[in-house]
């Protein structure tokens, strides 16, 4: 009687162990609004990312964004990343989880000037390719044991060249700088996702 008892408490007793979420694995779709990207002008995007968690306290983000940018009507910016972080979490919670984030991503930027119907300048752009290193806060809201919402904000600062705008004369003006090493010039990115779990691997 005394070990029937015990047994018919082993749900209990396991449902009353901390969830492990190591080995969790993620998919999301997100969007990005990126401040003064170009001449003060934000930029909103979309993407998508996985998540692959290595430790409790240890996430891995891999991402992509595709990030436009309206430059006063005279041209248009766009920007793709594509990149992965990684997440350290100093406390755990149920429902927020908050977490430091830095990473690495390749980044591809093009500029375009419009052609306003004064002066047609639409062939003039200028496109380059480098790197660029982010870092910054956010948190999980845990909806479900399925389903969370993310909310983050990092600053990205570019490894080599940039591209610059400015306005003047209401002409938009673009000119590549190359930098040696980090170039300080960067974007302020907060960054909203769905994500699902879909499983755990270990």
């Amino acid at each position: 009687m005394k070990s029937t008892f015990l047994l018919l408490l082993i749900p209990f007793f396991l449902s009353a162990q901390p969830e492990r979420n190591a080995g969790s694995l993620e998919m999301g779709i997100r969007n990005t609004y990126s401040t003064f990207s170009a001449a003060g002008y934000p930029g909103m995007g979309i993407g998508g990312q996985m998540r692959l968690r290595i430790l409790e306290r240890l996430n891995t983000e891999w991402f992509a964004d595709w990030i436009t940018t309206d430059i006063a009507k005279l041209g248009r910016r766009t920007d793709a990343h594509i990149g992965w972080s990684v997440l350290f979490y100093p406390i755990q919670k149920k429902k927020m989880e908050p977490y430091f984030i830095a990473g690495h991503c390749f980044d591809y930027t093009k500029v375009r000037i419009n052609n306003t119907g004064i002066i047609d300048q639409s062939d003039r752009f200028i496109d380059r390719w480098s790197s660029a290193a982010q870092m910054g806060i956010g948190s999980h809201w845990h909806i479900s044991q399925v389903f969370n919402f993310s909310l983050s904000s990092q600053y990205m600062v570019h490894l080599g060249s940039d591209v610059h705008t400015h306005i003047h004369d209401n002409r938009l003006h673009i000119e590549e700088h190359k930098e040696e090493g980090f170039s300080l010039e960067g974007h302020l990115l907060f960054t909203l996702s769905i994500n699902i779990k879909l499983g755990k691997l270990w």
